[in-house]
């Protein structure tokens, strides 16, 4: 076969090295460019983001060549005359150049992560006597980026960062946990200078169907056991990987890519009207919560605060006192921690009502 001559390089005419001027590109039947020379024929074609070619013998189809794809339908032509002439490869994948772009997008955020250290550090240094609400904003900061840290450096391995980025990246877990140790220091002492709160008084004005939805939210949380740290980590770095994948392979965005709910890949202006009727639900929001942490059990993704604050303000609001105190005792069992403002706003109301010791 003429194609796996030339595949194997075995001996070809002249003609055969380069198309002549006769042989230009053409269209064929299905709208793509098609050159044919001799026994050989290229095809370019739209797939994957891009453009790829296609060299095969015209008389058989079975075990055609398949190229990267490229960026433009004229880079694709190019590339397929430089391989079929056996030259030198003009141009860069796609697959090659996002590798790249990648590599220097981690490389460049390290960095940046040192300069946020630094800046936390120096803030911190400057300001001794912040109150909890402004410690917050540096917990946030700070927890943030302790939990990407891990199954970020897998990801720099990965993309080939270099091994000095990836050492330096390696000192920046140590330096935030000190900077979360001193923060949640402080605003242990903080917390400890406030006066004690007064136990409030329930009077649930709550439908049966909606006492029965919170119900089986708070029993969800009582009857799943809590899990360990580290697998948390190991679940929710495992499904990152699986997100980047089918975003770097599929150029989906990452609300799909991760499995995330519908309703966050709506607008801004469709989800601010949405969420204005759905703050005020009950119903929907313990549905959301429920999702939410059978999310975590399955991955690692910790729910986001504003729907179980969302859960808890309604209930307050319902007089319903009582479960709303089991319901915040229920989340810190599984969520204890305060980092980040909303995260220790829910930390901060169940101390208030006495779900957890102050």
């Amino acid at each position: 076969m003429a194609f796996f001559k030339w595949l194997f390089g075995r001996e070809r005419s002249s003609s055969a090295q380069s198309p002549s001027p006769a042989n230009r590109w053409t269209v064929s039947e299905n709208g793509n460019r098609t050159l044919v020379e001799g026994a050989t024929r290229i095809t370019v074609f739209q797939q994957d983001r891009g453009w790829k070619y296609c060299i095969a013998d015209v008389g058989d189809r079975e075990d055609p060549h398949f190229s990267d794809a490229y960026a433009t339908e004229r880079e694709a032509q190019e590339e397929a005359l430089a391989h079929f002439r056996g030259e030198p490869s003009r141009h860069q994948s796609l697959s090659a150049s996002s590798t790249e772009d990648r590599r220097q997008r981690w490389e460049a955020h390290i960095q940046e992560r040192s300069l946020t250290i630094e800046e936390l550090q120096r803030f911190l240094a400057e300001h001794n006597d912040l109150g909890i609400t402004a410690l917050r904003k540096p917990e946030a900061k700070i927890a943030s980026h302790l939990k990407q840290l891990d199954w970020q450096i897998a990801e720099y391995r990965n993309a080939g960062v270099s091994a000095n980025l990836i050492s330096l990246a390696e000192r920046q877990k140590p330096a935030l946990a000190r900077l979360a140790e001193e923060v949640a220091a402080r605003i242990e002492i903080k917390q400890a200078k406030r006066p004690p709160k007064r136990t409030p008084v329930s009077n649930s004005q709550l439908s049966t169907e909606l006492s029965r939805k919170v119900d089986d939210l708070i029993r969800l949380f009582a009857d799943n056991p809590v899990v360990d740290p580290s697998e948390v980590e190991r679940r929710y770095s495992r499904a990152m990987r699986d997100a980047t994948t089918k975003m770097l392979d599929g150029g989906t965005t990452y609300g799909r890519a991760s499995g995330a709910p519908e309703f966050l890949s709506q607008d801004e202006e469709t989800f601010r009207a949405f969420m204005k009727e759905a703050d005020q639900d009950l119903a929907w929001q313990c549905s959301t919560v429920s999702d939410a942490f059978k999310r975590y059990l399955e991955i690692g993704e910790t729910p986001a605060p504003h729907y179980p604050m969302r859960v808890a303000v309604l209930l307050s609001k319902a007089k319903d006192l009582d479960r709303e105190k089991q319901f915040l005792a229920a989340w810190c069992m599984h969520f204890p921690s305060g980092n980040g403002v909303k995260y220790a706003a829910l930390i901060e109301r169940a101390k208030k009502v006495g779900a957890i010791p102050a």
